[in-house]
């Protein structure tokens, strides 16, 4: 039996994206009997945690659409030092004397709202010339990584240390689109006060509609996983607006004609049963996410 479905899984720090993915398919393959399809919508770092969605056999085929949702995060900055990673697992690369102030910070997060130009970290898996970034800095490569314009909806600060020299460290929640390096901003944010930053802590605490609320524990996905699934659906109902459509309309939909729907934007088009996800073309509606047998 093949599944389609999602999961929304609380990454446990330490595993990569692909190391839950290879688990959670497993335990579902086994639970099921069968060899499940899976994949992940929108990757977290290893010593990042929090929200992780899967997608299960048809269900990968909504990556594009969960990964252009905002996202979440909370996030901690030292100040006072960077590395090679601009997180705390890579090696120590710059120290400064200069601890931003909270005057500093305060005048320099504004600065970061809205839609700004980012530059990736090197250690990244963005493609440069046909390679992972990450692949090429291992390597010490000379490298350029362009930069790229990214949007940021809000940035609020949390808890701050500050000490006789100024601020040591600082957490922060931010909102963002796709795209958005959280260690680029703890660096940028830094640099902004005349010091170095570097990324402690990462937490994904929403992506797209789902919340930390949502999640399931990873060992509890795994001990029993058809009990954790989350049906795809419910879930798009959440995401944009359902279109109830008739038989002959399915029809032309499933074939790959185009047909015309009393509707506006990106729909979720069900015939008694979710069919897809269907966007407006120049003739008319496709079903562009096919998700239906």
């Amino acid at each position: 039996m093949k599944i389609t479905a999602l999961a929304v899984i609380d990454k446990p720090r330490g595993l990569s994206s692909s190391d839950v993915v290879v688990k959670c398919r497993g335990a579902l393959s086994h639970a099921v009997g069968e060899r499940q399809k899976c994949g992940h919508m929108g990757t977290l770092d290893p010593m990042a945690q929090g929200v992780l969605v899967l997608g299960f056999g048809k269900a990968a085929r909504l990556f594009d659409i969960m990964q252009d949702k905002t996202k979440a995060y909370r996030a901690s900055v030292e100040f006072g030092y960077t590395t090679d990673t601009l997180d705390a697992e890579g090696e120590t690369s710059d120290t400064c004397d200069h601890l931003p102030d909270w005057d500093e910070l305060i005048a320099a997060i504004p600065k970061f709202v809205g839609r700004i130009e980012q530059v990736p970290p090197k250690y990244s898996a963005l493609n440069i010339a046909g390679r992972r970034a990450y692949d090429l800095a291992r390597r010490g490569a000379h490298f350029v990584v362009p930069k790229r314009e990214v949007e940021i909806a809000c940035i609020d600060p949390g808890t701050i240390v500050e000490g006789a020299r100024g601020v040591s460290k600082m957490t922060f929640d931010v909102e963002c689109g796709s795209g958005t390096y959280i260690r680029s901003l703890c660096r940028d944010i830094a640099l902004a006060c005349g010091s170095l930053g570097c990324m402690t802590a990462l937490t994904r605490t929403r992506s797209g509609v789902f919340t930390l609320d949502d999640c399931t524990r990873l060992d509890d996905f795994l001990a029993d996983p058809t009990a954790h699934l989350v049906d795809v659906a419910t879930t798009l109902e959440k995401m944009m607006p359902r279109i109830d459509i008739d038989q002959d309309t399915a029809r032309k939909l499933l074939n790959g004609r185009a047909a015309e729907l009393n509707a506006d934007g990106v729909v979720a088009v069900f015939c008694g049963e979710l069919l897809g996800v269907a966007r407006k073309k120049e003739a008319g509606y496709k079903l562009d996410i096919r998700l239906c047998e």
